[in-house]
């Protein structure tokens, strides 16, 4: 079970203090979700300075009353992650959100599984947000592939990704299970080949042009999108 750090009662100059003594007393691999009444980061930013390589940061929820962030110390510190760990890592965690939100919605438990839902629908915007503003232009800049190529495909195929993610959230607000059968079975049929193939070709073909302090670049913009 994640610990849970609620700091919105507590005086602002004791927050940070708070949090990061939680954060040291965590053993690798173990995580804690922070729940903020602003966005955090600030606090994202002195992460990176003081824990480089350290730990992943994953945003659950993004106010705008309430924010909650899940902070992950690794395993091993690695502050030269390569991109096709870093977002390989963002995938799996997705896909345990996305099999949460099913297990809700076969035992009707709506209420969680539309909390399950947005906090998977946000991570995998973001994912995109990532991929098409940070990484996408490196890998364009790189190669000089811009109207074709990998990163085209990719985005034609987050645009189809993007208005299923609508659907199935309308279906599961609206508490309509057939619905919410037919537009996952059709995003999980899109999700399974673009994962393979971004995992597969464009996040080590990326590794493998981008200097390690351009990706590490990347990542802390990633952390922040």
């Amino acid at each position: 079970m994640e610990k849970v750090l609620d700091v919105r009662d507590m005086v602002p100059k004791d927050r940070h203090p708070k949090i990061f003594g939680l954060y040291n007393s965590l053993r690798p691999g173990e995580s804690f979700m922070l729940v903020n009444d602003h966005e955090p980061r600030p606090l994202l930013y002195q992460f990176q300075v003081e824990h480089d390589g350290e730990f992943d940061w994953w945003t659950l929820e993004s106010g705008p009353e309430v924010w909650r962030v899940s902070i992950v110390k690794r395993e091993r510190p690695n502050p030269d992650i390569t991109i096709t760990d870093y977002l390989q890592a963002d995938h799996r965690r997705l896909d345990t959100i996305f099999e949460g939100f099913k297990n809700s919605v076969k035992e009707s438990r709506w209420e969680d599984a539309a909390k399950s839902f947005r906090e998977f629908s946000l991570g995998l915007r973001k994912h995109i947000r990532i991929e098409e503003e940070i990484l996408f232009p490196v890998f364009e800049e790189k190669t000089g592939m811009r109207d074709a190529g990998p990163t085209f495909v990719m985005r034609t195929e987050h645009k189809e990704i993007q208005t299923l993610l609508d659907q199935i959230l309308g279906a599961t607000e609206g508490r309509d299970a057939l619905g919410v059968e037919s537009g996952s079975g059709s995003l999980l049929g899109i999700l399974l080949d673009h994962n393979m193939k971004e995992e597969h070709i464009l996040y080590p073909e990326s590794d493998s042009f981008i200097t390690g302090g351009e990706r590490a670049m990347v990542i802390k913009k990633a952390q922040a999108a």
